[in-house]
Order: C-alpha cells, then structure tokens, then sequence
C-alpha cells in the first residue's frame, strides 16, 4: 500500500476549525503542532477563514478549509485536498475527490458509513461499497500496471 494522506486531512479539519478566528492574518508555518516533522501552514485573510494544509519537504500531502458563518457563527470544515498513491485527490461536491493521472479516477465517500465508491474513466461500476485503502489499491494498479505485475 502506497501513502494516504485521508486521514491526516480528516484530523487537520478540527485544527482549521479550532484555529479560525484566532490565526493571524497572512500566511505562516505553525511551530506547534501534533504531526511531527510535517510543515504546518495556515494562511487566512479573514477572521472567518482560513486554509491549513501539511507538507513534507515542500511536498502538500493534505489541505483544508474552515469558515465561519457571520449570521449563525456555525463553523464548517471541508477537505481540499489530500495526496494518496503519488496523486492530489481534489475535493468536489458531495464528498467526492477526483484525481488524474494515467487514468481520471473519482473517489465518493458514503456520509455515515467508513465506504467509498471508486470511478475509473467514468465507469460508474468500477468498485462500490469498499474501503478507501482497497480503492487506493486498485488505483495503484491502474497507475503502476508493471508494479502491479511483478
């Protein structure tokens, strides 16, 4: 199994959220932090927005955004961006994510459950109902064939 950034997207959002409205304006590296080695960059314009995304040797591996609504002062989180098997999966609608490689491959959460749709070139019945490693594994496939192979 190659790299999967997912998760650390997913703990990032409650960092974005805990952190706006407190973050200075501007874009800098946070010092302290739960990730290790990771560069940690937060970057807002706005007391009720920021970007935060990670990064290893200038590499992004994770990004995400929170806001905060003026009118309810709800917060909401989404994930930007996260880096699986040498791909940037960009967020879509719906809680999708889609990269492109060597294929176009489109990744669906299923709100509520831990299971993901994988699309490959459009082809909706590529695998339904699994979990996120076994579609990165497939995507490994599509991406690497003679990996694959040997």
């Amino acid at each position: 199994m190659t790299e999967n950034n997912f998760d650390l997207a997913a703990a990032l959002l409650s960092d974005a959220a805990d952190l706006i409205g407190h973050a200075p304006h501007g874009t800098h590296t946070l010092d302290d932090h739960a990730y290790g080695a990771l560069q940690l960059v937060a970057t807002t314009d706005t007391t009720r927005q920021i970007v935060l995304w990670a990064a290893d040797n200038d590499r992004v591996l994770a990004a995400v955004e929170a806001t905060s609504d003026a009118a309810t002062e709800q917060n909401s989180t989404r994930i930007i961006a996260f880096r699986a098997d040498g791909l940037m999966f960009a967020g879509r609608d719906n809680h999708t994510f889609a990269a492109h490689g060597r294929h176009t491959y489109v990744l669906a959460a299923t709100v509520g459950a831990d299971t993901w749709q994988l699309t490959i070139d459009a082809d909706t019945t590529t695998l339904t109902d699994t979990d996120l490693d076994t579609a990165l594994s497939l995507i490994e496939r599509f991406e690497h064939p003679t990996y694959a192979a040997g």
